[in-house]
């Protein structure tokens, strides 16, 4: 909770350090990224960044509980078929709780944590979300975890005042609406798609808090479930971290304390995460490249020296790359939905690039005046970023809702190659 800037940063600089002298030892591929790259610890900062594929490539040797990602992989598959998440690894220093990223990107990734991450992990969560912190811890609370999986983080925590539910998003979403009734929790997590369809298929509750996970949360949805439920924050994490979390004024700060960021600058004030967490020691980040694509925001009126995320945009590979006059136009997913958002009657839709030319835009409801709206609010949106509207291909088909546990991308480049 630093309320100044160079204190915070003087704070990572410190952690970073201590964290990268004992990484070092105990995690081989650390290290020999440091070697090859002929660069001494403290010049952390100019150590290139890697990616999920090179993390997964050298798991073996970067993680520092002696685990084989072969293993790692077999026991979180079980998991997710079994649906009993309770087994763990055994670790070099204990065990190890095991589980798989949903691979948006086409690279499904292993995050592997220890008991104490689990339990430092939590808390930072709980002392952000709690709506009465830190007395909720003995008032008491009910939190409903809607999620794809159960990775034992919040089991870690559990307590006669701390009530945790899981609801496994693989149940039918009339199942879910109903015993979300009947838990009538003070805290409700999950991911806006769902939350929004439980609330469709009859939910009853009020809870103190709402909290959007896993998906962008867009403006649409966060009045609908703030109408529903209740007040609405949101968090962004992912496989490699607790990347962002809300202050009091419900505005989504960076985790800085735990977290330093980079940026590589997109264009149009958009920027991708370069993080390293000095936190996590079982499974090291380290200058290590994400796909999000967010938008940072002014400084906030809460006083807090994290900076503060404008938007999550999406990610970059969902990017749209379309023609233009004098070569490729990229387009940011946010802007698509943005504009979409604008049909009044529209409920569901997925754009998809699927050719050079070629756009794929499945609608809910598929009437003809929301057909025609949509489409020219689409095209009216390219046509402002600069893309050669006059060539595009747009085919409109009717919507059709994803497998359970499958997360939404509204959003979404299928061609990988460049325009004509």
């Amino acid at each position: 909770m630093f309320r100044d800037r160079a204190a915070l940063e003087s704070h990572q600089e410190r952690q970073i350090r201590k964290h990268l002298r004992w990484v070092a030892l105990h995690s081989p591929a650390t290290a020999r990224r440091f070697q090859r790259a002929g660069l001494t610890l403290g010049r952390w900062r100019d150590l290139p960044p890697t990616g999920k594929a090179e993390m997964m490539a050298n798991f073996d040797t970067l993680n520092t509980a002696g685990l084989r990602l072969s293993e790692a992989l077999r026991v979180a598959r079980q998991a997710e078929d079994s649906r009993d998440f309770t087994p763990t690894l055994a670790g070099t220093r204990g065990p190890v709780t095991v589980g798989l990223s949903t691979g948006t990107s086409g690279n499904q990734g292993v995050f592997v944590a220890s008991r104490a991450e689990r339990v430092q992990w939590a808390g930072v969560v709980l002392r952000h979300l709690l709506p009465d912190w830190p007395l909720g811890l003995l008032r008491g609370h009910r939190i409903a975890f809607f999620l794809r999986a159960e990775g034992g983080l919040y089991r870690t925590v559990q307590s006669r005042a701390l009530d945790f539910r899981f609801f496994d998003l693989l149940r039918p979403v009339q199942e879910l609406a109903a015993q979300l009734t009947e838990y009538a929790p003070t805290v409700l997590v999950g991911p806006p798609s769902v939350l929004r369809a439980v609330a469709q298929a009859g939910a009853k509750a009020a809870p103190q808090r709402v909290v959007s996970v896993a998906e962008v949360l867009e403006d649409a949805e966060r009045d609908l479930l703030t109408r529903k439920f209740g007040p609405l924050v949101q968090v962004y994490q992912a496989t490699e971290g607790l990347l962002a979390l809300p202050c009091p004024h419900g505005h989504l700060h960076l985790n800085e304390a735990h977290v330093h960021f980079d940026w590589e600058p997109l264009g149009g004030g958009y920027v991708r995460p370069i993080v390293t967490d000095f936190r996590r020691t079982t499974q090291p980040i380290i200058r290590h490249r994400l796909d999000d694509v967010l938008l940072l925001g002014n400084p906030c009126s809460c006083g807090l020296a994290s900076r503060r995320v404008e938007r999550i945009a999406g990610r970059q590979d969902d990017a749209l790359l379309l023609p233009g006059p004098s070569g490729s136009v990229t387009v940011w997913p946010d802007f698509l939905r943005g504009a979409l958002g604008r049909v009044p009657l529209l409920q569901e839709y997925q754009l998809q690039q699927t050719g050079p030319e070629s756009l794929r835009l499945a609608l809910q409801p598929l009437q003809s005046g929301v057909a025609e709206q949509a489409v020219q609010e689409l095209r009216r949106a390219l046509t402002r970023t600069g893309v050669s509207v006059n060539t595009l291909k747009i085919d409109v088909q009717p919507w059709t809702a994803p497998a359970p546990g499958v997360k939404r991308r509204r959003v979404q480049r299928l061609f990988r190659g460049e325009p004509q």
